[in-house]
């Protein structure tokens, strides 16, 4: 099974800190905090409940749709010419278009946060 990991980078230090690890299984999605990561950074005020994703550390989230937090990260391709997809799939050296491999290869960063998301090293 493959994961991508959200982490969040410290603005300050560009340490990164892991949020929790997103998978896809049989055409669902999950998520799940991770508590350890999560509190440290707590802890060390680096980030703010306000920001997290979720906030059950003991659950597995599940669904048939990529999460929000993941979503925004993705191009809206419905509004993509035939030929401007093609375009994108080419310059990410990708067959088909794909939210998970579009993440993978993207690592999904925004202008607006301080989240990435990342294959393990």
């Amino acid at each position: 099974m493959e994961y991508l990991y959200l982490k969040w980078v410290d603005y300050k230090t560009n340490k990164k800190y892991l949020i929790g690890a997103l998978f896809k299984e049989n055409g669902k999605y999950y998520f799940k905090l991770s508590k350890s990561h999560v509190e440290k950074a707590l802890e060390e005020k680096i980030i703010s409940k306000a920001i997290l994703p979720f906030s059950d550390y003991d659950k597995i989230y599940e669904s048939d749709e990529i999460f929000a937090i993941f979503k925004i990260r993705l191009p809206k391709i419905e509004h993509y010419t035939d030929e401007e997809l093609e375009d994108l799939l080419k310059d990410l050296n990708m067959e088909k278009y794909d939210e998970f491999e579009y993440l993978r290869k993207t690592k999904g960063i925004l202008m607006t946060d301080k989240f990435i998301v990342e294959e393990e090293k």
